[in-house]
């Protein structure tokens, strides 16, 4: 909230943006989808959550097609059925108790698949920094006001502040860096590399939690994967 808006006045550019509609719509799918995926954190394992929430660029492959007007291809269908048939590995309904985390994981997924949408779409009309600066306050107000309604608000100590600043610096570069991704290249191909993720996570889950995915996660989350290493091959040669 103070870094954005600074970097937004070096550039002379208007804060308020061109297309308010989209940008306060933008803000508030991102902000939903982030709370859904902060409380999946807190509720089922950090490798079963992000690989559930990395769906998203399916999602992201049919709004694309359905709202930026993206070209879509049948052939691409079996790709998103293996993805399908990944996710519900993972998710594994019957199989356990934790399945509402599960679904609002998902949410989360869905929500994150419109805030891609969103991005590609900002990029005819608006600054990168001028978008991330909407997601940014609505997001901050909007969780402002859940801890005041639920009176839920305690002062961090000096360690959980540290980490809560670090968690919003690197948060801050994710978000620039993915923002103006999404202005240079279709969404239904960059939201591809966000697999990389499920790797990532499963090695910090394992070296810090020392969480162990059940086989049906690792399955999983290697049909949602290849799947989506095969619907990039079909992008490129295409």
């Amino acid at each position: 909230m103070i870094i954005i808006p600074g970097m937004i006045k070096k550039v002379k550019v208007s804060p308020f943006g061109n297309n308010k509609g989209i940008l306060w719509f933008s803000g508030f799918v991102t902000t939903i989808s982030i709370l859904a995926i902060f409380y999946a954190f807190t509720a089922i394992s950090l490798t079963d959550a992000t690989t559930i929430r990395n769906l998203s660029p399916f999602f992201t492959f049919f709004l694309a097609g359905i709202f930026l007007k993206e070209k879509l291809s049948l052939r691409q269908l079996p790709f998103f059925i293996f993805a399908f048939l990944g996710g519900i590995l993972v998710i594994k309904p019957g199989f356990r108790i934790e399945i509402f985390p599960a679904m609002i994981t998902l949410l989360s997924a869905i929500f994150s698949a419109f805030s891609h949408a969103t991005l590609r779409h900002l990029r005819l009309t608006d600054h990168y920094l001028v978008i991330i600066n909407y997601r940014v306050y609505i997001n901050s107000l909007v969780n402002l006001i859940i801890l005041i309604l639920l009176k839920s608000f305690k002062m961090p100590s000096p360690s959980d502040l540290l980490i809560l600043t670090l968690l919003g610096a690197v948060t801050l570069v994710g978000q620039i860096t993915n923002t103006k991704a999404y202005q240079l290249a279709p969404a239904s191909l960059v939201s591809l590399y966000t697999y990389s993720q499920i790797i990532f996570v499963s090695v910090f889950a394992l070296l810090f939690f020392k969480e162990i995915p059940d086989i049906f996660s690792i399955i999983g989350a290697s049909f949602i994967i290849i799947s989506g290493y095969l619907n990039y091959r079909y992008k490129s040669n295409n």
